[in-house]
């Protein structure tokens, strides 16, 4: 027996024109990146596009096209079904679409767009907040990445060696840690407290960076009276044959892997935060991709951002790229507040709400 559509649903005209919107707006954007990337990796460094300029001019219209515009294409396809406009009516079939047959088109509906109605339905007005939230939580971090390498190398002229054993072996030890104790504190502490806190550490470890910048004074008396001078090189001379074949390990070994280790620390117990967060405010049933398309824009402004950023410091220097992104951070932490008092005011300790009956069916 043919599957058909549920009543309550909206009709064909509608899913295909929220289908067909969305389609182009998500293609155009890939399209857009795609297309920059190729020309990035393939053409000559004359003519090959300029990276501030593609951020400044295309992010903007990028997020619009996968993210703003969508949202409110689904919030045209909830009043539809809230205003019992262009639905099924009833169960024997009653208006365009009843009786007919599930298509490609409704599969691709149901998988792309119905996920983005049921989380425009479910949240309303506060899906800016939650939007807002997700596409700054992560910047801190993310924004500067891309150049962690040409700070250590080139700006702290440490060796690949040095930076191999403080990113690779203290490093991920600490993001280890760091979901553990993370995962830890949400069971003690709650989440919402969890991912506040974990978005103002995030912020405070570019203070530590700023601190390397103008050359770790500051991190270096910290390792070494909390012992942790002793312990890197300790472990540092044990790996040698391993990891500092080329040349020994360098004077200020400690305070560069003293600061990673904290940052990593720090990205570990905001990132278990983070994902116990996202877990609790997607529908189950939409799990998948509602999952999917938020974690996929934790990283959208920090990439988008990279262009600038990387003009910034060539004008004003590491030590002003490190404050800047620190005091980006606050945006998050504040965010971060406002989620929790919007849960707290809802009476919902897990911060879901109920679907819409309408979109369960």
């Amino acid at each position: 027996m043919a599957e058909l559509y549920n009543p309550g649903e909206v009709t064909v005209s509608v899913r295909n024109k929220a289908l067909l919107a969305v389609g182009l707006l998500w293609a155009w954007a890939i399209g857009t990146v795609v297309v920059f990337m190729v020309r990035s990796m393939t053409q000559s460094p004359e003519t090959r596009p300029d990276v501030t300029i593609f951020t400044t001019t295309y992010g903007p219209l990028i997020v619009l096209a996968t993210i703003v515009l969508p949202a409110f294409i689904a919030a045209w396809v909830v009043k539809q079904q809230r205003d019992g406009v262009n639905v099924i009516a009833a169960a024997a079939g009653v208006g365009e679409g009843a009786g007919h047959d599930i298509k490609f088109t409704d599969h691709l509906y149901r998988a792309l767009v119905l996920p983005l109605v049921e989380f425009v339905s479910r949240m309303g007005w506060s899906l800016m907040l939650v939007l807002a939230l997700v596409l700054t939580y992560r910047i801190t971090d993310s924004v500067w990445g891309v150049f962690a390498y040409p700070f250590y190398l080139k700006e702290l002229g440490f060796t690949g060696e040095d930076v191999a054993f403080a990113s690779k072996i203290l490093g991920i030890f600490a993001i280890l840690i760091g979901l553990a104790l993370g995962g830890w504190l949400i069971t003690v502490l709650g989440r919402m407290f969890m991912l506040t806190l974990g978005a103002i550490i995030a912020a405070a470890t570019n203070l530590l960076y700023a601190d390397l910048a103008l050359g770790g004074a500051a991190m270096q008396t910290a390792s070494d009276a909390m012992g942790f001078t002793w312990l890197v090189n300790s472990t540092a001379n044990a790996l040698a044959p391993l990891f500092f074949v080329a040349a020994p390990p360098s004077e200020g070994l400690a305070r560069l892997a003293f600061t990673i280790f904290w940052e990593n620390l720090a990205i570990g117990i905001a990132g278990a935060a983070y994902i116990a967060w996202l877990s609790s405010i997607v529908n189950k049933r939409y799990a998948a991709v509602q999952f999917a398309l938020l974690s996929s824009l934790t990283l959208l402004i920090g990439t988008l951002g990279r262009g600038a950023l990387g003009q910034m410091i060539e004008v004003r220097g590491y030590y002003f790229v490190f404050i800047f992104t620190a005091l980006i951070g606050v945006i998050a932490v504040v965010l971060c507040a406002a989620e929790w008092w919007r849960q707290a005011r809802g009476g919902s300790a897990s911060g879901v709400v109920q679907p819409d009956p309408a979109l369960a069916a």
